[in-house]
């Protein structure tokens, strides 16, 4: 009976995790196969190409993530101090150099792999067995299938806030809420010596990042 018990345990635990990656496996290859239908659509969507600042060398700068909140609250020195904003704004990322706009698949697809069966040892051997191993491999699987739609949603929701913080910027930076990002470009000529030679070498650095600026006097309204 106790070996019997044990046994449904190792039976209980197996099936249960195989079936939580095989419902993730299979949940996220439906998901990336429902994104092949729209590719068109997201392409247009979320095109980070036409955010991003030429820069010289055929370089790319992709501009800053701004986020927002509102009617933020904040309650210091043990609740004596409180001090409310009706929005908030934060530089989450500020710009880089790149040599090519992110893109939206980046975000969205993943895989996962071949899900491999247990060892032969934890696998079902008589009727008993097989119904200990199908009924927890289906919670398995529905656990791994929820998963699989928790992850996407995240997914899309980072894309989402990245995309929509990089036009945040473009907006305050019309608004001269916030500074744009300043690159030096450092010709450096011919670099390098011994067994490689670098002619027309030429560095591109972000020397000054973009800032929230507070002189709310020289903010300007943008027409909607």
């Amino acid at each position: 009976m106790a070996d019997t018990k044990i046994r449904d345990e190792a039976l209980r635990d197996a099936s249960l995790s195989y079936g939580a990656r095989a419902g993730l496996a299979k949940r996220t290859w439906d998901i990336r196969t429902t994104l092949k239908t729209r590719e068109a659509y997201m392409d247009k969507i979320y095109d980070f190409k036409r955010l991003l600042i030429p820069a010289s060398s055929g370089l790319l700068i992709e501009p800053p993530i701004i986020s927002e909140g509102s009617n933020a609250t904040l309650i210091e020195q043990g609740g004596q101090l409180a001090a409310v904003a009706d929005r908030i704004f934060n530089i989450s990322r500020n710009a880089r150099i790149v040599s090519s706009p992110r893109n939206w698949r980046a975000y969205l697809e993943r895989e996962w792999g071949e899900v491999k069966l247990p060892p032969a040892v934890l696998l079902p051997k008589n009727d008993h067995e097989r119904a200990v191993w199908a009924k927890n491999m289906a919670v398995g699987w529905a656990e791994g299938t929820d998963q699989a739609d928790e992850i996407f949603q995240a997914d899309l929701n980072k894309l989402a806030a990245d995309y929509t913080g990089m036009i945040r910027y473009r907006k305050l930076l019309a608004q001269g809420i916030v500074s744009a990002p300043y690159a030096l470009q450092i010709d450096r000529g011919v670099t390098g010596g011994g067994s490689e030679m670098r002619v027309g070498d030429r560095a591109l650095q972000i020397t000054g990042p973009s800032q929230l600026r507070t002189e709310a006097f020289e903010w300007q309204a943008v027409p909607r």
